[in-house]
């Protein structure tokens, strides 16, 4: 027990001050003007601190008094609606010292307020104190300037001398009542794996409505499926709503359940934060800080698309890494199309075809490794290394990427301690469990490290950091388990609650990350855990595009995106396109189209292709480059069809934040009907917009945007499985 102690006090003294959630990340913005009408219903006690901080949608207003905090109100900027009811947040209650729980006091004792100058983030911060055990607790509420959400982050400091065990403690608690009504609750599945069969959810907020929506650190395909940590409240009747979502990529869950009046729902209670299904507990030494994940909460008018395009705006600026490079989103091939068989010559042939179609980045998948855990090249496919692979790329135009499974040991062991091994003494510790004598790796896969041993975290950065020197990178993928939530050791940093152990273990990925990517500014990042099973806000602060599947046939590909796309911006949603080319060169278009609404990545053998099929996917990525990616980087998205089925028609709208162009990317099932009205969203109703179709397929002609978005247009295809590109721009 004393060397266990021991160990988890070594361990602690190594990560303290590594990853303090988001404190570390909100250093910029502009102060938005507070906006607060005379028709709140609310008074301030007479010796309560009262704080307010906004965007350009989202205004709060939180109370502080004795040994209360209050949420008293969240509200639309535009509209001028408060949300709120005024509720109290509840703040945790008990603590475990020495094996006895005891009942916390917290006393408010002071605020501090940012007020922030051009370009400065704006903070509001609550600080309540408990005498014993010696604890510390701030209430932390952030603001950017421009659209977008507030956030809220709970720190709990243990300013004693003796460890105290900490029971669950919630990231935010609102109840939430709408103008009108009906309400309506959207929530969006995670890919995983495979897109499933509903996908976006759409629920009537009812008497006894209830949701519980987990997003785990590896979504599994089976029901009940994970949600990507957002969901959105909608006011029917009078168009407007709220939105909210979970930073972090460990066991996290938002509860939402009906608020009655009378026979009827008129709100939503909400509780966001980490999972609470199990009994939790962490363990907080003298001197260390927990944090609960950060939450967001957001106001917007008009349809969920609306609420979506703000956040998207808003993640792009201040949540996702910095984009140092106008190309992006990218257009990338990856050599998983040709499997574990990749080599020097395959990679070589790979590059020539990639600059000669017009790809931007050439991208070695798994296949290219000596073992799992040993990241060193094959010296028999790549006798001279990657290194020249590189150099051949960027001499092409081309960024070079590399896949690395980097949390997956393997079974070979090596004397310089180059391989993880869960048979090198020095490294079995780190893994979740033992294994026995006789266990081997799959080809590409391997045992699960738990990044909640910081010695595991060092190992692992140390290797990615000769990885990307040694390989001269632009673009590295992770791939596999990243953030474990079953380990059976007791010497890392975490208790046996698998919430917990999720908890450290993506707080040591953060700190691998953001570490390698401060000593690498301009380095790209692609989050892939067999395909979309850790898809969050956690992941989105860490890297640059997600892949949102682990299936790559066109269908597939545009139902993952149609859901991902509400809660991520759809420059970062990552579709693979595989070779499903159709039976004839309209359902090739398709089939490329339906991986180029966002982030595409070719994975199939271009070589293979024909003189026409070439010269009509280098025509589809001058498409891309020109005229789809300004759109997908800066445009608003609206979903202008039910989510595809790969029978019917389905489509996807973009246009540009000043209203000034546009296109419809339209999709024909396999359906019989060869027509399908397509209304848009989002125009200038008095502007007059000119139409033209890529394909040829329709009479270019011009129609006011109130026409386009009353009346729609009619889209003939004469194939099954085809598509078509209407552009619109005003006349």
């Amino acid at each position: 027990m004393n060397s266990i102690a021991l160990n988890q006090s070594y361990q602690r003294t190594f990560s303290r001050g590594r990853c303090q959630f988001s404190s570390e990340w909100q250093v910029i913005g502009i102060l938005a003007s507070i906006l607060w009408s005379t028709s709140c219903e609310f008074t301030f006690a007479a010796d309560a601190t009262v704080g307010t901080l906004a965007t350009a949608d989202t205004s709060v207003q939180i109370e502080a008094q004795d040994r209360t905090l209050k949420l008293l109100a969240l509200k639309s900027v535009r509209s001028g609606w408060n949300w709120t009811t005024g509720n109290e947040l509840p703040l945790v209650r008990t603590a475990e010292v020495n094996g006895r729980t005891q009942a916390l006091n917290w006393i408010f004792k002071r605020h501090s307020s940012s007020k922030g100058k051009k370009g400065e983030v704006t903070q509001e911060i609550f600080v309540f104190e408990n005498a014993n055990p010696a604890l510390e607790l701030k209430s932390i509420w952030t603001a950017y300037s421009g659209p977008g959400p507030v956030e809220h982050q709970i720190a709990i400091s243990n300013k004693s001398d003796i460890a105290v065990m900490l029971p669950l403690q919630p990231s935010i608690v609102f109840d939430a009542r709408g103008p009108t009504g009906p309400l309506e609750n959207v929530w969006v599945e995670k890919g995983a794996g495979k897109p499933g069969v509903i996908g976006t959810h759409r629920t009537k907020v009812e008497k006894k409505f209830f949701a519980s929506l987990i997003s785990s650190p590896y979504c599994q395909d089976q029901e009940p499926r994970d949600a990507i940590p957002w969901t959105a409240i909608q006011d029917v009747t009078s168009q407007q709503g709220w939105y909210a979502g979970i930073e972090f990529s460990g066991r996290v869950q938002m509860t939402l359940r009906a608020s009655a009046d009378g026979a009827s729902a008129n709100g939503v209670q909400a509780e966001l934060g980490l999972d609470a299904r199990e009994p939790f507990q962490t363990r907080l030494l003298p001197g260390e800080t927990f944090e609960t994940p950060t939450v967001f909460v957001g106001c917007y008018q008009g349809e969920v698309d609306d609420g979506a395009n703000q956040l998207h705006r808003w993640t792009e600026t201040h949540v996702r890494p910095p984009v140092h490079d106008e190309r992006y989103p990218f257009l990338v091939n990856n050599s998983w199309g040709s499997g574990m068989a990749v080599d020097e010559k395959l990679a070589t042939k790979m590059i020539e075809d990639s600059a000669e179609l017009g790809l931007e980045i050439f991208h070695i998948d798994a296949g290219w490794f000596r073992a799992v855990g040993d990241w060193r090249a094959d010296e028999k496919k790549f006798p001279r290394g990657l290194a020249p692979l590189a150099d051949a790329a960027h001499a092409k135009g081309l960024k070079f990427g590399l896949w690395v499974g980097w949390t997956q040991g393997g079974h070979a062991e090596s004397d310089d301690g180059k391989n993880l091994s869960v048979f090198n003494p020095t490294m079995k510790n780190w893994f979740t469990r033992d294994y026995k004598a006789d266990w081997r790796t799959a080809e590409f896969t391997g045992a699960d490290v738990c990044l909640g041993d910081v010695h595991a975290q060092d190992w692992c950065l140390n290797t990615l950091r000769r990885v990307v020197q040694d390989n001269k990178l632009d673009l590295l993928e992770h791939d596999q388990r990243m953030v474990v939530d079953n380990c059976s050791r007791s010497n890392h940093l975490h208790t046996s609650s698998s919430t917990d152990i999720a908890y450290h273990a993506a707080r040591g990925y953060y700190h691998v990350y953001d570490t390698l990517r401060a000593e690498n500014p301009d380095l790209l990042f692609e989050n892939c855990v067999n395909g979309g099973r850790m898809v969050d806000y956690g992941v989105v602060r860490r890297t640059h595009y997600i892949s949102i599947t682990d299936v790559y046939d066109p269908v597939s590909n545009r139902q993952a995106f149609y859901d991902a796309s509400y809660a991520l911006p759809p420059s970062m949603c990552e579709c693979y396109v595989a070779n499903h080319p159709g039976k004839s060169m309209a359902s090739f278009r398709s089939m490329l189209r339906s991986g180029m609404m966002g982030w595409c990545t070719i994975m199939l053998d271009m070589s293979q292709w024909n003189a026409e099929q070439r010269a009509t996917a280098k025509r589809q990525f001058e498409i891309y480059k020109t005229e789809l990616r300004p759109l997908i980087a800066h445009g608003n998205l609206y979903h202008v069809s039910e989510r595809p089925d790969g029978i019917h028609w389905d489509g996807i709208q973009y246009v540009s934040s000043g209203l000034d162009k546009g296109v419809l990317l339209s999709f024909r099932g396999t359906t019989d009907v060869r027509s399908h009205v397509f209304k848009f969203k989002g125009l200038a109703a008095e502007k007059r917009y000119e139409l033209s179709f890529e394909d040829g397929t329709g009479k270019s002609g011009k129609l006011s945007g109130e026409q386009l978005m009353r009346d729609g247009i009619t889209i003939a295809l004469a194939e099954p499985e085809s598509s078509e590109l209407i552009f619109f721009k005003p006349n």
